[in-house]
């Protein structure tokens, strides 16, 4: 049998352990309230992920790290970013576990899709 103490120990040097950072999960959608096609992006911290196609809803997947923004941009990783908008990558502002968002309720007007999310620490 194991001491009671040495389980407590244990336990409490693991709580202690920082949480592994890892990349944002972010289900993308091609139509609005996540409907129609869609796709998983991951991403990791201070990177730019561009999707297969331009969406216009998405819901959260796997939270980021604590200190992590998520941009979505209406333009590629690779040119200007046309900046819709931006959230905290872990349990943010407009990212909490399952909810669906639409871009047009964040965008501005006459920006309703995305094609890049980029990550940024904070």
């Amino acid at each position: 049998m194991i001491p009671t103490k040495l389980i407590a120990l244990v336990a409490s040097a693991l709580a202690a352990q920082p949480a592994l950072a890892g990349p944002a999960h972010v289900l993308v959608y091609f139509g609005a309230d996540c409907s129609g096609k869609s796709t998983e992006l991951l991403v990791n911290d201070n990177s730019c992920v561009n999707a297969p196609f331009r969406f216009l809803s998405y819901k959260e997947h796997g939270w980021g790290s604590k200190g992590q923004r998520l941009r979505f941009n209406s333009n590629s990783c690779g040119g200007n970013e046309g900046l819709l908008y931006d959230t905290w990558a872990y349990n943010g502002d407009y990212f909490q576990s399952g909810a669906c968002y639409n871009l047009r309720q964040h965008a501005p007007a006459g920006k309703v899709d995305a094609v890049s999310i980029r990550s940024q620490s904070g």
